[in-house]
């Protein structure tokens, strides 16, 4: 299996995604959040660039949420931020969310050529991995894996990376990579031990810490809680139950 990792939103994308399974990683905190959301009882989440897209597309969908962050904070006037903890099951249980965040839904929007784009995040590595591996028996259709780190503003993020490599040292030694899943697995394997003090230590970690978010930067280091496959499918990401 070919697993090529690209390193935030904004990265040249491969030539051709077409035939490519892409999976989004947005650490801290896009994806987790959307994971969180859905097995919250979140109806579906429709990422959008900019706020004023996402009130836009409010205008058509009567009684769903707006949700999201700018510079890791609140959106004035929006119902939700872009804490898991917000995307609690009395706010979201039924609802569909509009959600835009700095990095993440540029990220998701940016693979719309791809045939399946999944999110992933350390709460539900298991599960994506398992489904992952399941795609190749069972499609031939498929040529290989982009995994697609929304990182920081345009630039490397480390948790993102972590969290490709915990991906990618699940599939097993058989997986052919780029350079930075090369990376990303070393980074992983030399830090899957201590992933939340190497989390909190980042750029990204720290920032959230100094706003107050430091529960969020724990639950979102977390392995393995959620067994969710969020899918976007026809401009909205919904729980994946069969494959």
């Amino acid at each position: 299996m070919q697993v090529e990792v690209l390193p935030n939103a904004g990265s040249p994308l491969l030539p051709y995604l077409e035939d490519k399974l892409v999976i989004v990683i947005d650490v801290l905190r896009a994806t987790s959040t959307m994971v969180t959301a859905l097995a919250n009882g979140c109806q579906s989440i429709i990422p959008v660039l900019s706020p004023e897209d996402a009130i836009e597309r409010r205008l058509t969908l009567p009684g769903s949420l707006l949700g999201g962050e700018r510079d890791a904070l609140p959106i004035d006037g929006f119902d939700l931020g872009n804490s898991p903890f917000d995307y609690v099951p009395e706010k979201v249980g039924g609802k569909r969310v509009i959600i835009t965040t700095t990095n993440g839904t540029r990220a998701i929007r940016d693979a719309s050529a791809a045939p399946k784009i999944w999110m992933a995040s350390f709460l539900n590595m298991h599960s994506i991995v398992l489904a992952v591996l399941r795609q190749f028996e069972n499609n031939d259709k498929l040529q290989g894996v982009v995994v697609f780190c929304a990182g920081t503003e345009e630039r490397f993020d480390l948790p993102d990376t972590l969290c490709a490599g915990m991906l990618i040292d699940g599939l097993g030694s058989t997986v052919t990579l780029n350079d930075l899943g090369e990376a990303a697995r070393m980074l992983y394997r030399s830090s899957e031990h201590n992933l939340v003090e190497k989390i909190s230590d980042s750029v990204h970690g720290k920032r959230l810490i100094s706003l107050g978010f430091e529960r969020d930067v724990v639950y979102c280091s977390t392995p393995n809680v959620l067994p969710i496959i969020p899918v976007f499918d026809e401009g909205e990401i919904v729980w994946l139950t069969e494959e």
